[in-house]
């Protein structure tokens, strides 16, 4: 992982992703969150810890990228829940069968390389009937917008550094083995359509 991961991307992250408009969806997932403890798959900047409601009070966080958890740092010492970070690749996740109380990711599933692999790992350490709660951009619903995502999603896929404009979520979600029982799609406003394409919902492991 080089520099243009490492520091340009982190900074680039916290510059762009933390707007009023991107927020409104943070917002309205995090508060859907029931439990105490949560994983959390691609950390990040922690960009989401001034979100979560006050039940939360343990949050393991996973993120392969050094520079987002180190630039993480202060928003964690400055929030009052407890949160431990995990620097790996949540492709392999370094938990037990069945563990794992609820897991969450935003705006994450777009850059993990093996993203099936993921998704299935968090279908094995979640507990029978945990939840995952997750908001993401990807697949569109219009014809003409995803035939942009396609030419586009090369280039997206260099210069933010991993990022796809064209999966489709809900149907990695399914095929992980997790029950979609919640969910929402939406463009979001002034975003351009080739990105902005929304995901938001729960999915439970049903057993």
């Amino acid at each position: 992982m080089g520099f243009y991961s490492k520091v340009v991307i982190p900074f680039f992250y916290d510059f762009s992703m933390d707007s009023e408009q991107i927020n409104e969806g943070r917002k309205r997932i995090l508060n859907k969150i029931e439990e105490e403890k949560i994983l959390e798959i691609g950390f990040g900047t922690g960009i989401n810890l001034k979100f979560y409601p006050e039940n939360v009070k343990h949050i393991i966080g996973i993120d392969a990228n050094e520079g987002m958890l180190k630039q993480a740092e202060k928003k964690i010492q400055n929030n009052k829940i407890k949160v431990e970070v995990i620097h790996q690749s949540s492709e392999k996740l370094p938990f037990k069968d069945n563990s794992i109380d609820a897991a969450l990711s935003t705006y994450t599933l777009c850059s993990i390389k093996n993203v099936e692999s993921a998704l299935k790992e968090i279908y094995r350490v979640l507990k029978p009937e945990g939840k995952y709660y997750f908001l993401e951009h990807g697949l569109a619903d219009k014809p003409l917008v995803q035939k942009l995502q396609h030419i586009f999603n090369p280039v997206q896929n260099i210069w933010a550094d991993g990022c796809n404009l064209n999966r489709n979520i809900s149907s990695l979600i399914s095929a992980s083995g997790l029950k979609i029982v919640e969910m929402k799609n939406y463009y979001m406003k002034r975003d351009p359509k080739i990105v902005g394409y929304m995901y938001e919902g729960i999915a439970v492991k049903a057993i």
